[in-house]
């Protein structure tokens, strides 16, 4: 080959090179899209950060009765629509105010309506963390380009690292939240832990106590190197959702538990055997499974599950969608994937909403514990609204009175009638004799202690509401069913 030619071809195979690698796509994660559908992309106007004498410190002297760190994220959508009323703080370990966004010049922009000095008081003085959530999307400059400015410029790594501490100290924070979401796949190896890691120890070298979070997606889709990034700070987020996304070509679930045979990503195996195996059997307590509190709404070519979409019609908070299944018949429980969802006809469309529920919700918060990670979280705060079932899941798992549930026996087990009036029964394929049943109030206060001589509990002395049977074998085998004691004709 002559060499004028073999220098023509190395030219366009350098070319296509470059062209593949700017061409790869930067997709919006599941933060990203939600606050473009739901936030409206506000902005607060950059600030001085003077002392905000009105915030109190964390009182450390609040112990919590949590037998897990329980990460909740309060967007600021959520913090103006009234959130504080609907947040539990007793039930939360850390208050992550989203979002902070970095700019090309370092400079970091204040959520809208910042300061939430009423929210972070009202977490400080039950003893919840606050920390800030650094985000790296929007504005001009472009997520990727931002990111990686922070990462490789060391002028600017150094004043974004001073302006994070200076918003912590002039806040009383208690820690950062990093969630870089839109980095190429060049942009999230080692550079991207080495930055971590840095910011980690100044965090810890300039503000002794202060924690140090960052937010890792459900899938490694090419470029993290997850191991190494668990061990590059304090603990790591795992966004266990967007599995199925808006932009999906056909339904699903936004975070599947299990699968059937055509799926490759799924919770289950994200957290054991794929992207997070590693961290999972080595430093679990630095894994922090965060559920959706969200689903997506379709318009679909048909009735069937996974079924072809025609359109995304939007978002949908479980506040919403537990109202929203019954207007429609109700869910329907997808066994493949432990996901439920439910469908109905306009006139025009079939429409189809894939929305995690207390039950599904529930079985990931088992996954949460199987496996002894740090803790659980949601995205997001208020999205549940005024509803209880999710905040009482949290205390039933997690609070003074959680207890493990063993899998096979819950499975195993049927709890009717549900709602009743008088007595429930609880009956099994195995014949499996109770040692002891209790009953639970939604506060995981003991109501009613028994060893029954029959599978069976009296309920007509207690007043109409929620509550939690909870039920022991022999072995000490636990499971754990939430009843509805109605006062029916």
């Amino acid at each position: 080959m002559k060499k004028h030619q073999l220098r023509f071809y190395l030219v366009c195979a350098l070319f296509y090179t470059h062209s593949v690698l700017a061409q790869e796509p930067i997709l919006k994660g599941a933060h990203q899209l939600q606050k473009e559908e739901f936030g409206n992309l506000m902005e607060s106007n950059k600030k001085s950060y003077s002392k905000e004498t009105g915030i109190i410190g964390l009182q450390k002297s609040k112990t919590t009765t949590l037998s897990k760190m329980v990460f909740g994220f309060l967007p600021y959508w959520e913090q103006s629509n009234g959130a504080h009323a609907n947040i539990r703080y007793d039930l939360l370990t850390h208050l992550a105010c989203f979002d902070f966004l970095v700019q090309l010049d370092a400079s970091i922009r204040t959520p809208a309506g910042w300061p939430w000095t009423t929210e972070i008081n009202a977490a400080h003085a039950q003893g919840v963390k606050v920390v800030m959530t650094v985000v790296n999307f929007g504005g001009a400059d472009g997520a990727d380009a931002v990111a990686w400015e922070m990462i490789t410029n060391s002028s600017k790594q150094a004043t974004f690292f001073a302006n994070i501490k200076s918003i912590i100290q002039t806040y009383n924070l208690d820690g950062v939240n990093i969630d870089f979401e839109g980095m190429t796949s060049a942009h999230r190896g080692a550079e991207f832990n080495t930055f971590m890691a840095n910011l980690t120890n100044y965090i810890h070298t300039e503000l002794p106590g202060k924690e140090v979070s960052v937010d890792g997606p459900a899938v490694n889709w090419g470029g993290w190197i997850m191991d190494e990034l668990v061990n590059s700070v304090d603990y790591l987020i795992v966004m266990a959702y967007d599995y199925t996304s808006a932009s999906s070509a056909n339904s699903g679930p936004v975070a599947p538990l299990t699968h059937h045979t055509s799926w490759k990503r799924f919770v289950k195996r994200s957290i054991e055997t794929g992207t997070y195996a590693v961290p999972t059997a080595e430093n679990p307590q630095k894994l922090i499974l965060a559920v959706p509190y969200y689903g997506q709404h379709w318009k679909t070519a048909t009735n069937v599950s996974e079924s072809a979409t025609i359109s995304h019609v939007s978002s949908t908070r479980f506040r919403d969608t537990e109202a929203d299944a019954d207007n429609h018949g109700g869910f329907i429980w997808n066994a493949d994937f432990e996901s439920p969802w439910y469908t109905w006809h306009d006139g025009t469309n079939w429409n189809q909403v894939w929305a995690d529920n207390e039950t599904s919700t529930s079985k990931k918060f088992d996954l949460a514990i199987a496996n002894n990670l740090g803790g659980v979280g949601m995205w997001a705060l208020n999205y549940d609204g005024t509803r209880p079932e999710l905040w009482n899941l949290i205390n039933t798992k997690f609070g003074a009175t959680a207890s493990v549930d063993d899998p096979n026996l819950k499975d195993n087990i049927k709890v009717f009638p549900n709602p009743a009036k008088n007595l429930i029964h609880i009956t099994n394929h195995k014949g499996i004799k109770f040692s002891e049943i209790e009953i639970l109030n939604v506060l995981g206060k003991l109501i009613i202690k028994e060893h029954p001589e029959s599978n069976a509990i009296d309920i007509s002395e207690l007043s109409d509401g929620i509550y939690f049977l909870k039920v022991q074998d022999d072995l000490g085998k636990q499971a754990t069913f939430k009843i509805i004691k109605l006062n029916l004709k």
